[in-house]
């Protein structure tokens, strides 16, 4: 996989799945990323995206993106405007919001750059390994229980991780913190989030950009305050929705006042 492909794969990976409103429309995204990360040629697979009825200005903003890493080798990592622009048109195109008339990134949209085969396929073929019709997939009555569930264990293993890099003064803590400080960006902004989640990606992101800031990464007190709070937000991960009351609450407490611990 080159660099504009794992690009692309990885943005497609950051797309907040969890709020989508369906677990039909959950598995189209995962389908799309199996195939858009495993396949041998990433602009021939855009292309055929591109002839599926209603995923035109999906497969274009891909596209798009595509060629703006190819030629621009500094950029390494998908932007929050970036992946918010293409989940936007994820949605759009499998029906979930309305189409808004013209919507580009900061550069433009090459929409007119492209000249494709008119568009001659169904959404449906998404639900299946290859692009051809196929019989919808009708989701079981309890699919959508524990919507959220892989998300909130993504971003507890991303926060072991970087909390063992810290502790272990590796060199691998600026990338991860980043990764982290990205993943409490996207829960900030999605909206069918617990208000508890949000509070504490918010404070936790305020917490990373101070650290890094001032460059208290390796400093002790960091070690101390991470240490603290993965506990309390690991047990809420793992516990069950209608158990969870309070438990981060001493997460929170933690990361509201920890400027106090630097004065």
């Amino acid at each position: 996989m080159d660099r504009v492909h794992r690009y692309i794969s990885v943005l497609l990976e950051r797309l907040p799945k969890w709020e989508l409103k369906s677990y039909e429309n959950q598995t189209i995204l995962d389908r799309l990323r199996d195939r858009i990360s495993t396949a041998k040629n990433l602009k021939s697979e855009l292309e055929l995206l591109y002839k599926v009825n209603n995923f035109s200005e999906f497969a274009l903003g891909l596209m798009w993106i595509a060629e703006k890493v190819e030629k621009d080798p500094t950029l390494e990592e998908s932007s929050i405007a970036e992946e918010s622009f293409i989940f936007k048109k994820f949605k759009q195109a499998v029906g979930e919001i309305a189409e808004e008339g013209e919507s580009t990134l900061a550069g433009g949209f090459p929409s007119d750059s492209l000249a494709l085969d008119e568009k001659v396929q169904t959404p449906d073929v998404l639900l299946e390994p290859a692009w051809n019709p196929s019989e919808k997939l009708t989701p079981s009555p309890v699919a959508n229980v524990g919507v959220g569930k892989d998300q909130e264990r993504h971003f507890a293993g991303l926060l072991d991780k970087f909390i063992e890099a810290v502790q272990a003064g590796s060199d691998d803590s600026t990338q991860l913190m980043a990764n982290l400080q990205k993943e409490c960006e996207i829960v900030i902004l999605s909206e069918n989030i617990s208000e508890e989640y949000k509070s504490f990606c918010s404070m936790l992101n305020d917490f990373l950009s101070y650290i890094k800031e001032n460059q208290y990464l390796d400093d002790v007190r960091v070690i101390n305050i991470l240490s603290n709070i993965q506990d309390p937000f690991s047990q809420w991960v793992f516990s069950d929705r209608e158990d969870r009351a309070s438990l981060l609450e001493p997460a929170v407490t933690i990361l509201r006042d920890f400027r106090f611990m630097f004065e």
